[in-house]
């Protein structure tokens, strides 16, 4: 058993403390997963990827009752946390009667349109939407589109083949675009 899944073992036991050790060992990807998330905005953002990475944490840390199975769990739930972070910020300028961020060129090199643009909270609540509707093409979206896990490392999450990843991803692809397009048209 490695050092960060007895960590993980530790935390579903109610032992909290340790998350700081397992903050501290996958603090690079933590960091990283905040970078790509902040890159998904246009500039002027004043949050850096040290700030979310660590606002994060401390939202994590505090909640009660997360049962985390491994690595790739705790980095989900991270970066979850900080995509919900990002949309409270946003909220909150748009609340002072700011036009929200818009996202764009990020996920053009997924989609491969490139015209895509969204609203970041508008993309929050498709995802909620799809994953309502297929738990599975919403998880896969996540992944991609949050995490930036290849579809190697998809599979491997997952527990699935990469082709089964791929063609899953084709499917969610569309089903995003299209809810996105309905969204934008409303």
């Amino acid at each position: 058993m490695g050092q960060i899944t007895a960590l993980l073992n530790q935390t579903s036991q109610g032992n909290s403390h340790v998350l700081n050790d397992l903050y501290a060992l996958l603090y690079a990807e933590i960091k990283a997963i905040a970078g790509f998330q902040l890159q998904q905005l246009n500039t002027g953002q004043t949050i850096t990827p040290t700030v979310l990475a660590h606002e994060c944490y401390l939202r994590l840390a505090h909640a009660e009752g997360i049962q985390l199975t491994n690595k790739k769990h705790f980095l989900n739930c991270l970066s979850k946390t900080m995509r919900l972070y990002l949309i409270d910020a946003l909220r909150a300028k748009s609340s002072q009667k700011r036009k929200g961020q818009m996202a764009d060129g990020g996920i053009t090199e997924y989609v491969g349109d490139q015209d895509v643009s969204f609203n970041l909270m508008d993309l929050d609540r498709v995802l909620d939407q799809i994953e309502a509707i297929d738990e599975k093409l919403a998880a896969i979206l996540q992944h991609k589109l949050i995490l930036n896990l290849t579809f190697a490392e998809i599979a491997e999450v997952m527990t699935l083949s990469e082709r089964q990843v791929m063609r899953l991803w084709k499917q969610g692809k569309a089903l995003l675009l299209s809810m996105m397009q309905e969204v934008a048209e409303n």
